[in-house]
């Protein structure tokens, strides 16, 4: 599934969110809409891939951070990867870091579900 600024695929039992976009405000809402969807079905394995985004505000950091709150309150896990340089200071500086496991690669963090 893909609505232009990411796409929701399926890489065995993890579900992967590739977000194509730098995340501002309105991409942030569609990615806790595709969380939230996700959160609401069984999925227990979520990867958040990072790669292609320069920008990320802290509406998505929230949005990442409070969906991995979410379901492991019933014993799954979202991981993110890909983070450049600068978004990996954001996570660091806003403690996201410390809430989410942070990857290189899409699999390296499936490979650590």
């Amino acid at each position: 599934m893909s609505n232009g600024s990411m796409t929701v695929r399926e890489n065995s039992d993890v579900t992967v969110i590739e977000v194509q976009d730098d995340l501002g405000s309105y991409v942030a809402s569609d990615l806790r809409e595709n969380l939230e969807d996700l959160l609401g079905s069984k999925t227990q394995k979520i990867i958040v891939n990072l790669g292609s985004v320069q920008h990320i505000n802290s509406t998505g950091v929230g949005a990442i951070v409070g969906a991995a709150k979410r379901i492991r309150q019933r014993g799954g896990d979202v991981k993110v990867c890909g983070l450049a340089d600068n978004i990996k200071r954001t996570f660091d500086l806003t403690g996201a870091s410390s809430v989410v496991e942070i990857y290189e690669s899409e699999s390296s963090a499936i490979s650590a579900f």
